[in-house]
C-alpha cells in the first residue's frame, strides 16, 4: 500500500500526550513534534482527519498545523510552510466544501423576541440570531455558525454579513419603531472605520439610530478602556448599547465598571434553573443591584422553565428572552405573547438579600470575671463607645453600660452589668427581626447576635433595625437607589401613559449633566453619587408645588420631568435648579479646578465646572408615539444644546428655542450665610450637656444631623447633640473625643472664621453631608472652643428654596 501511495499528511503536534491509535492509522514519529500519514488516494485525507480529531481535545487542535503534501516531489520547505493549515480549518474545509465560495452567501437571520412581562407578555424587541442555510436546505444552529467561521477564521466577514442582513430584514419584515438588538463582535465593533459604515447602512434603510441596541458580545481579547470609549461614539450616535452574556466571560466586572450600557443580558447560564442554586441566586442577585445602581435595564436570558419566570419576577427582571416563551424564527413574532401564570404550588417570595451582618455593631467584649479596671480603661480610651458585652466562655451574658462601668459605687464588672434582652441567631431572617422588634418595641437596650455554636459576634440596636427597614422599603424595585426617584418599568409606563392620553398636551423634560463621566473618572464614585443625588434633591424641591408632575431617573446622569399639561413655571423652575445646582455641585470639585473653571482627565482633556443640558420635547411638531419616539427627539434637542454648550434649555419647536439661565440677583450662597448665622445665635443660647438638650433646636432646624462642641484644645466637652430622627443611625457619645486633628477645628481656631467643608460621605448615615463649624469666645475675647454641626445632602436643597423658618 505505501509503495502506491503518492500523497502524505504532515501534522505538527503540539499536546503533550500521543494518542495510542496513531500508530494503527500508520502514523510515523519525525522529529520531536512531526508525524506524517501515508494517505492510500486523496480522497481519504477526510476519513483520516475525523479520526485524528476523535482522539484530540480540540483546545490542542487548535494548535496544530496540517499539509498534504506529494511523497515524490521535492517541495522546498518555504513551499511546505505555505501550504500548512491550522487543523480545524482544513477540516472544516473538508467536511463543508461549499463554505470555499464565501461564507457570507449563506447567512440566514432568525428573530427571537425579548418580552416585557410587566406588560403582558409585550414583545419589547426583536434580537437578530445568525444561522447558516446549508446548499441542501439545513440550518445550522447559532453555536455550530459560529464555530465553523471560527475555524475557518471568518468571524469578522460573519460579524459584517449578519449585520447587514439584519438591518435589511429590519426594514423589510418588523413592525415600524421596533427595537432591534443585533450582536457585534468587539474584534468589529473596534475596526475604525466600523461606525462610520454602519451609520450610513442605517441611512441607507431608513432605520432611526434609536431603533437599534449594540449587543457587545463578551471576550477576553477585549480592551475595557477602548471599548467603554467606542461605545461612549456610538451613544453619542443616538445608539443603545447592551452588554451582552454577563456573568460568562473573562473580564465581565472590568467591562461592565467602564462602558455605559443602557441594557445588561445575564447570561443563559446564570439564569437557567437558578431559583434552585444557592450560588446562580447570590451571583444574580448581584448582577441586579449592580445594574440598578448603574441605571442599566437587566434582560434575563434562558428561560426554560415556569419557575424561572417567576424568580425572575421576584427579582424585579421585567424583560426575558427564552424558550419557554418563544423561539428563534424566521418569521418574526408579532403582538402579546403568552406569559405563563405563576405556579401557586411553587411559593415564590421576593428574595430577602437582607443579612443580619449588615446593621450589627461590634463593640468589644469581655469576660464577667475581668477586671473592672481592664473594662474601666477601654471605656476611657473610646469616649464614644456606650456599652460592652459580658461573655462567660465566649456565649453573651449581659451587657455593661458605660454610666454603670464608670460609677463610683460599681465594685466588679458583674456589679454594673445588665441581663440581655434577647439573643438573635446570626442567620435570622429580617421577617421575624421585625417581629420582634414590634413585640418588645419597648427595649432600647441592645441584642446580642450569636454564631452557630451560641458565641459572641456583635450586638444590634433596636433603632438601627427601625432605621434599616425604613430604607428598606423606601428603595423599592422600581425605585433608584441612589436618587430614590421612579426608574425602570415604571418610568417607562408612566411616560407611555401620559402620551397615550393625548389630550393635545405634553411636557417631558429631559435633564443631563454634562461632562458627568469625565467628573466620575476624575474624582471616583463616591462623589459621583453625589452629585447624582444633589441634582436630584434639588429637583425635588424644586418641582415639589407642581401639580400633575412626576420627577424620574432614566439611569446614570439622566433626569425627566412629566407633565399632562404645560406648566408656565417650567422655565423659570429650570433656571432655579441650574443655578441650585451650580451652587451645590462646586463642593464636589477641588479648589484649584474651580478657581480655572475646568478640571482635567487622565487623557488631558479639559472639562467645564458644573453644568447641565435641559431638552422640552412639548408635542409642538406633533405629538410622539412612544416613550422611544420622544427619547429621539430629546436626543436631537440635546445635540442643539451641546453645540451652544454650559447650561442650556432647548425647547422643542420648528426652530428650536434656546435659553440660558437667568443671572440671578439673590444670592445661592445665602443658605451658607443663613446656617452659619444660626450657629452663632446658638452660642448665646444655654446647651445643656444633656443628650436631649437640644431637641428643640432640631425641631426648628431640621436640617441638622448632630451638633457638638469642643474645647480649646479640640476635645469634645459633652456628648453629641442628635436630631431625634437620626437616633440609631449615628451613634450617641462623643465626649472627650479628641478632634484637634479635623480639619474644621484647626481651620476655625487658626483662622477665627467659619469653616465650610465639601460634601462628604457619613460613614454613620450614608448620605452626602456638610460640615459647619464656628469659634466660640470667652467674656475677655479669648478662643474658647468650637461649635460643629452637620448637615445633610437633602436639607441643603432645602434650603436653596428658602423653605426654612430662621
Amino acid at each position: 500500500m505505501s509503495g502506491t501511495s503518492t500523497m502524505e499528511l504532515l501534522l505538527k503536534y503540539e499536546g503533550h500526550h500521543i494518542p495510542h491509535g496513531w500508530e494503527r492509522l500508520q502514523g510515523m514519529r519525525m522529529g520531536r513534534n512531526v508525524w506524517v500519514f501515508k494517505l492510500p488516494h486523496p480522497d481519504a485525507v477526510l476519513a483520516l482527519m475525523q479520526q485524528l480529531a476523535q482522539d484530540v481535545d480540540e483546545q490542542v487542535l487548535a494548535l496544530t498545523l496540517v499539509a498534504v503534501v506529494q511523497v515524490a516531489a521535492q517541495q522546498s520547505p518555504a513551499l511546505l510552510l505555505d501550504n500548512a493549515v491550522p487543523f480545524m480549518v482544513l477540516l472544516t474545509r473538508l467536511r463543508y466544501p461549499w463554505l470555499q465560495s464565501g461564507i457570507e452567501k449563506y447567512v440566514d437571520v432568525h428573530f427571537q423576541p425579548i418580552i416585557d412581562l410587566a406588560d403582558g407578555g409585550r414583545i419589547h424587541a426583536q434580537e437578530a440570531l445568525c444561522r447558516l442555510r446549508t446548499p441542501d436546505g439545513a440550518l445550522l444552529s447559532g453555536y455550530e455558525t459560529f464555530t465553523l467561521a471560527r475555524h475557518l477564521g471568518r468571524l469578522d466577514a460573519l460579524d459584517i454579513a449578519l449585520q447587514q442582513k439584519a438591518l435589511q430584514r429590519k426594514a423589510a419584515d418588523l413592525e415600524p419603531g421596533m427595537t432591534l438588538f443585533l450582536n457585534v463582535l468587539p474584534s468589529t465593533l473596534m475596526q475604525p472605520h466600523w461606525p462610520a459604515q454602519f451609520v450610513q447602512w442605517l441611512s441607507d434603510w431608513g432605520i432611526g439610530h434609536q431603533e437599534v441596541v449594540i449587543e457587545v458580545v463578551e471576550s477576553e481579547k477585549v480592551d475595557p478602556a477602548g471599548l467603554a470609549q467606542r461605545c461612549d461614539d456610538l451613544r453619542r450616535q443616538g445608539l443603545r448599547i447592551a452588554l451582552d452574556d454577563m456573568g460568562a466571560g473573562f473580564n465581565c466586572l472590568s467591562v461592565l465598571g467602564m462602558v455605559r450600557s443602557d441594557y445588561i443580558k445575564v447570561d443563559r447560564g446564570l439564569v437557567h434553573e437558578a431559583r434552585g442554586s444557592r450560588v446562580r441566586s447570590v451571583l444574580l442577585e448581584a448582577l441586579v443591584s449592580m445594574a440598578e445602581r448603574l441605571g442599566a435595564t437587566v434582560i434575563a436570558e434562558g428561560l426554560e422553565r415556569t419557575e424561572d419566570v417567576a424568580f425572575c419576577r421576584s427579582l424585579g427582571i421585567h424583560l426575558v428572552q427564552g424558550y419557554l416563551l418563544a423561539r428563534p424564527s424566521y418569521a418574526p413574532l408579532t403582538g402579546k405573547l403568552g406569559v405563563p401564570a405563576a405556579d401557586k404550588s411553587v411559593p415564590v417570595q421576593r428574595v430577602d438579600r437582607f443579612c443580619i451582618t449588615d446593621v450589627i455593631e461590634s463593640p468589644p467584649a469581655f469576660d464577667i470575671q475581668a477586671p473592672l479596671t481592664l473594662v474601666r480603661q477601654a471605656f476611657r480610651e473610646s469616649p464614644e463607645l456606650p456599652w460592652c458585652m459580658l461573655t462567660d466562655g465566649g456565649r453573651p451574658v449581659a451587657v455593661l453600660p458605660r454610666g454603670r462601668a464608670l460609677a463610683r459605687h460599681t465594685r466588679t464588672v458583674a456589679q454594673g452589668a445588665q441581663p440581655l434582652q434577647r439573643m438573635l441567631p446570626f442567620n435570622m431572617g429580617l421577617t421575624a427581626l421585625a417581629r420582634s422588634l414590634y413585640l418588645e418595641r419597648m427595649e432600647t437596650t441592645p441584642w446580642a447576635v450569636v454564631d452557630e455554636h451560641g458565641c459572641y459576634i456583635g450586638t444590634l440596636e433596636p433603632m438601627m433595625l427601625v432605621s434599616h427597614l425604613l430604607a428598606r422599603q423606601a428603595h423599592g424595585a422600581s425605585l433608584h437607589p441612589l436618587s430614590q426617584l421612579p426608574t425602570g418599568p415604571t418610568l417607562r409606563q408612566a411616560i407611555e401613559m401620559r402620551i397615550a392620553r393625548k389630550h393635545g398636551h405634553l411636557e417631558l423634560v429631559y435633564i443631563d449633566l454634562d461632562h458627568f463621566k469625565a467628573f466620575n473618572d476624575r474624582y471616583g464614585f463616591v462623589r459621583g453619587d453625589a452629585m447624582i443625588r444633589t441634582l436630584a434633591e434639588i429637583l425635588r424641591h424644586v418641582f415639589a408645588m407642581s401639580t400633575e408632575c412626576m420627577l424620574g431617573h432614566i439611569g446614570g446622569d439622566d433626569f425627566i420631568v412629566l407633565f399632562d399639561q404645560p406648566d408656565p413655571l417650567l422655565i423659570p423652575q429650570l433656571q432655579r435648579a441650574m443655578a441650585q445646582f451650580h451652587t451645590l455641585a462646586q463642593h464636589l470639585y477641588d479648589t484649584e479646578d474651580l478657581q480655572r473653571g475646568y478640571f482635567v482627565t487622565e487623557d488631558g482633556e479639559s472639562h467645564p465646572v458644573a453644568s447641565m443640558s435641559v431638552s422640552c420635547v412639548n408635542g409642538s411638531t406633533g405629538m410622539p408615539q412612544d416613550c422611544v419616539e420622544a427619547s429621539a427627539r430629546a436626543a436631537k434637542l440635546k445635540k442643539v444644546g451641546k453645540n451652544v454648550g454650559g447650561n442650556v434649555i432647548v425647547v422643542e419647536a420648528q426652530t428650536p428655542r434656546v435659553i440660558h439661565p437667568e443671572a440671578r440677583g439673590d444670592n445661592m450662597s445665602g443658605w451658607e450665610a443663613h446656617v452659619l448665622d444660626i450657629l452663632q445665635r446658638l452660642l448665646q443660647e444655654p446647651r445643656g450637656r444633656d443628650a436631649r438638650a437640644l431637641d428643640h433646636v432640631f425641631k426648628a432646624y431640621p436640617f441638622f444631623e448632630v451638633l457638638f462642641e469642643l474645647d480649646a484644645q479640640g476635645v469634645q466637652t459633652c456628648a453629641n447633640w442628635i436630631n431625634p430622627a437620626m437616633y440609631g443611625r449615628i451613634r450617641a457619645g462623643g465626649a472627650g473625643a479628641n478632634r484637634s486633628g479635623q480639619s474644621y477645628f484647626a481651620h476655625v481656631r487658626d483662622s477665627g472664621q467659619a469653616f465650610v467643608s465639601p460634601i462628604y460621605l457619613s460613614s454613620a448615615t450614608e448620605d452626602f453631608c456638610l460640615t459647619i463649624a464656628v469659634p466660640m469666645y470667652g467674656t475677655s475675647g479669648r478662643f474658647t472652643g468650637v461649635l460643629v454641626g452637620d448637615l445633610n445632602l437633602a436639607s441643603m436643597a432645602s434650603l436653596l428654596e428658602n423653605r426654612v423658618v430662621a
